[in-house]
């Protein structure tokens, strides 16, 4: 009797610690892989038939991505409109976005919560330069690379008196 007393608050310590690894393990960015292109994860009701609009919409990023989120609780949720809020909050402000809204969604789906979510990410394309501003900077680099010669000319010609 005496041990139970001893080894559960033991446990329950242990437990606790694990948990805060593994969140700080999960934040760390390269220790899980996403998609190398364009994805869609749906959760709940799968069905195209939405009805109603989103509880939930919000944009993040991570890595190459920008992502959108939205979802839906069931009507037998107690949710309010703080609740959503809070969640927001939570999601915008992680680093690993991706990981953070499936780790929300599936607890929320797991809870029988949700009714439905996607979440849909694209990746970041830098916009296409016209040929004018490749020119630019294509003469930038040559007269930073002909300004770095001169330096070390004039380094080696000081060096070599």
């Amino acid at each position: 009797m005496r041990m139970s007393r001893i080894v559960l608050p033991l446990v329950a310590a242990i437990g606790a610690q694990a948990l805060l690894v593994a969140d700080a393990v999960a934040q760390i960015p390269g220790l899980y892989s996403l998609p190398r292109s364009d994805f869609i994860w749906n959760w709940g009701e799968t069905n195209l038939e939405r009805r109603g609009p989103a509880d939930l919409e919000m944009n993040g990023t991570e890595a190459q991505f920008r992502c959108e989120l939205t979802a839906q609780m069931r009507a037998s949720s107690t949710m309010t409109q703080a609740d959503f809020r809070e969640i927001e909050q939570q999601l915008s402000s992680r680093l690993d976005f991706i990981y953070a809204a499936s780790e929300a969604m599936n607890y929320l789906e797991l809870q029988h919560v949700l009714d439905w979510a996607t979440l849909d990410c694209k990746q970041y394309e830098a916009p296409e330069r016209t040929a004018e501003e490749k020119a630019t900077r294509e003469q930038e680099a040559r007269d930073k690379m002909l300004r770095e010669l001169e330096k070390r000319r004039e380094r080696q010609q000081r060096n070599a008196q």
